[in-house]
């Protein structure tokens, strides 16, 4: 999941993180939309990656707070992340 799904993986690791569920393996289940076919996966808590991320939330809230602006995740507007951000007016400071 770490490596398809890194997102998920994210998620999981901090919902681990500060619902203290660390000791134990988390399972991650899936329906493959094609075949209907269910894949189930245990995922070890890891903790490098979710104080990462807590750390990384840290920054931005801080930075937020103090109305400073942190750099982009990519440097063209048409970046099909930044193409399909609800907030990519507001980031690239184009007119709504």
């Amino acid at each position: 999941m770490a490596v398809s799904k890194p997102v998920y993986a994210a998620q999981v690791a901090i919902y681990q993180a500060y619902l203290q569920l660390y000791e134990h393996p988390a399972l991650f289940t899936a329906i493959n939309a094609d075949s209907m076919a269910l894949y189930a996966e245990w995922v070890p808590f890891d903790g490098a990656l979710a104080q990462r991320l807590s750390d990384r939330a840290l920054n931005i809230i801080t930075a937020t707070e103090a109305s400073e602006l942190l750099p982009r995740g990519f440097t063209d507007a048409t970046h099909v992340e930044c193409r399909l951000c609800g907030w990519q007016d507001r980031c690239w400071g184009q007119p709504s």
